[in-house]
């Protein structure tokens, strides 16, 4: 997808899905700012996107009194464009904010961060190995490194044939992660949060909708597909959908990895 539809797609997404908020609810809870009097709280964002996370977990930490310096790092400059103007609508103008429009590989920091995170991002990084050995660098002392990342459910099986054949190599879910971790002899905190996704417009009237859903979870413009191939998408989607009420939903839970320095 170019950068317009990815942000387009990835808005219908997370109006239709509640992981976002238990994401934010994560943080409200776990992240508390251990910094003395005059000391600034700094935050990497690795794949901010369009902010529409970032900025509500900055105004929860700004609430609090912190001073409070935050980075946004993300190769689309679309998302950067909308994270910039989330910001300014925020009123957070107390609080300095960074948003730089390159890849995490690019990035060349002149500090070190209190905390790193990385929400659904590391999957099209080329090494997602090699940007955690950096990141967690890049740490401060007592700093934490936090990844978000899907395990393989019903939802990613489809999404990882796509993304394995879109970037040649296969998809890092959660259960592969851990993995990765525990070979490194890393220590690290795991926990899983559930959420799922409202996928009515698949199966209804609202076809713009529903195909913005099923593009965001491929990852593919899928105008562009052969037809049998979206038919075998929506097939596949009818599958594993789960009626509750008037809704179709489909499980979309998240592993959260913590790791300090």
């Amino acid at each position: 997808m170019d950068e317009e539809r990815f942000l387009a797609t990835h808005l219908v997404y997370e109006r239709r899905s509640n992981q976002r908020q238990r994401i934010l609810e994560w943080f409200a809870e776990e992240v508390n700012p251990n910094v003395s009097d005059g000391e600034t709280f700094d935050i990497l964002s690795v794949g901010c996107g369009g902010g529409h996370l970032d900025v509500p977990i900055a105004s929860t930490l700004f609430d609090r009194a912190v001073r409070l310096r935050y980075t946004g790092l993300d190769p689309n400059v679309v998302e950067c464009e909308s994270f910039a103007r989330l910001w300014r609508a925020a009123a957070l103008d107390e609080a300095h904010l960074e948003v730089v429009a390159e890849s995490f590989e690019d990035f060349r920091a002149s500090r070190s961060f209190d905390l790193i995170h990385f929400v659904h991002c590391l999957y099209y990084m080329p090494e997602p190995a090699a940007a955690l050995e950096r990141a967690r660098q890049l740490l401060s002392p007592q700093g934490r490194l936090v990844v978000f990342q899907a395990p393989r459910g019903a939802l990613n099986e489809l999404a990882g044939r796509f993304y394995d054949k879109q970037y040649g190599r296969p998809t890092l879910f959660s259960e592969d992660l851990g993995v990765l971790l525990d070979d490194w002899g890393w220590e690290y905190e795991r926990q899983r949060i559930d959420a799922s996704l409202e996928v009515s417009p698949l199966f209804g009237t609202d076809r713009e909708t529903g195909l913005a859903l099923r593009d965001f979870i491929v990852q593919v413009d899928g105008r562009r597909l052969p037809a049998f191939v979206q038919e075998l998408v929506e097939r596949y989607l009818t599958s594993i959908r789960v009626r509750d009420g008037e809704e179709f939903r489909i499980a979309h839970p998240v592993d959260v990895f913590v790791m300090r320095e």
